[in-house]
This record gives structure tokens, C-alpha cells and sequence, in this order.
């Protein structure tokens, strides 16, 4: 009787494992390994730069005799080179426009969509100098019911003592994986994007021109 009932849960927990691990789910899990990739490599890109440009700047005070900064220009120019492929920045823009991506025109959406990415990458520059990133970890999946083409991948970030989370939003484009919003330490940058363009609208009374130029420049 023991035999037998031992035979039973062990066929039980067969079952239950075969069940768990779904064609669905080794799907999730395959999309997951490559979304994540994708994030591990352009995070690995922003970190190798920031040291070239650290060390160009270390030489440059040398020959100076007295500290010289980053280069931001070749700081920009190279994060653009990193993040124009793997950010969805039209996405962003419209999430970010909400309500109001309705009552735009044409050029509107195109020039906000422009304008947005050039402040995008501004301030991602400007917060991977700050924080001084020195290493970051990819975390395990922790879910496999993602939808198809959809993933969330999760970085734990290391800087001068501290630790953040980010976590990168996802989908499948045909371009390849996008990254289509950014938590970080549980502020949701694409919804207060989003707040701040609507605050902005009320301020100008619902011009849209001058939000988006505000957008540029908001000295």
C-alpha cells in the first residue's frame, strides 16, 4: 500500500510540473531571455562609455594641469547612439501626451515626439553621470504569464554604496524588443511624464505650442 501510494504522488507531481512548464511558458521564458539581453547589453554600452569618457576626461586634465569635465556632447551623442535602438521613444511620447495626443495635429505629435526624446536623453545622460553607476545586475524572471510580446525585466544598480531598482517595461516591435517605460525605486517615469504634460497644458491654457516648447527649453 505504501508502494503504491508513493507511486501515486510521485506520478501527481509529475503532472503538476509538466502542467506548470506549458509550451506558453517556455515561450514567456525565451522572449524574457531576450528582452532582458537587450537590456543587459545597452546598460553594459551606457557603463563602458561613461568610463571612456571618464578617463578622456582624466587625460585631458593632465595635459591641462587643472580638472577638465566629461565631454557632454560626446556623452549625448554616444547615449543616443545606445538608446535610439532599444527605446521606443514615439510610444513614450504618446503615453506621455495621453488624452491630449487626440486634439494634436500631425506636426505637433511629430515635433513633441522629437522634442521629447532630445529631453529623454538629456536627463538619462545627466542621472548616469550623477548617480555614478559602478555595476548593475540583471534580476531572474520572476514571472512567466507575461503576455506574447510583452515582458517586464528588472535591474538592481549599484552605485557609491547604494542600490536601485529599475524596471524596464517592454514590447515586441519589429524591430526587435523596445523599451516602453521606466519604473525606478517604484516612481513610474512614464506616468509622471505624463502628469507633468498635463500640468503644463492647464497652466498654458491648453496650448500645445507652447507646452512643447516648454518641453525644450523650460528656462
Amino acid at each position: 500500500m505504501a508502494k503504491l501510494i508513493k507511486r501515486w504522488c510521485s506520478a501527481w507531481l509529475l503532472l503538476m510540473l509538466m502542467q506548470a512548464y506549458t509550451p506558453a511558458a517556455f515561450a514567456s521564458e525565451q522572449e524574457w531571455l531576450a528582452a532582458s539581453q537587450v537590456i543587459e547589453t545597452s546598460t553594459r554600452s551606457m557603463l563602458e562609455l561613461l568610463q571612456d569618457e571618464r578617463q578622456d576626461a582624466a587625460r585631458r586634465s593632465e595635459i591641462a594641469e587643472h580638472t577638465v569635465g566629461l565631454n557632454e556632447a560626446a556623452l549625448l551623442q554616444g547615449m543616443a547612439l545606445i538608446l535610439d535602438p532599444v527605446v521606443d521613444f514615439n510610444s513614450l511620447a504618446k503615453g506621455v501626451m495621453a488624452k491630449f495626443y487626440r486634439r494634436a495635429n500631425a506636426e505637433q505629435i511629430e515635433t513633441f515626439a522629437i522634442v521629447f526624446r532630445q529631453s529623454l536623453l538629456n536627463t538619462y545622460s545627466r542621472a548616469v553621470v550623477a548617480f555614478k553607476i559602478n555595476n548593475f545586475e540583471v534580476q531572474p524572471n520572476a514571472s512567466s504569464k507575461a503576455k506574447p510580446g510583452r515582458q517586464k525585466v528588472w535591474v538592481r544598480v549599484y552605485a557609491d554604496g547604494a542600490a536601485y531598482s529599475i524596471n524596464y517595461a517592454m514590447k515586441l516591435r519589429e524591430q526587435g524588443w523596445k523599451i516602453t517605460n521606466v519604473t525606478l525605486d517604484g516612481i513610474n517615469l512614464g506616468l509622471a511624464f505624463r502628469q507633468q504634460f498635463a500640468t503644463a497644458m492647464a497652466q498654458n491654457k491648453g496650448n500645445m505650442d507652447d507646452v512643447i516648447a516648454f518641453w525644450l527649453d523650460p528656462s
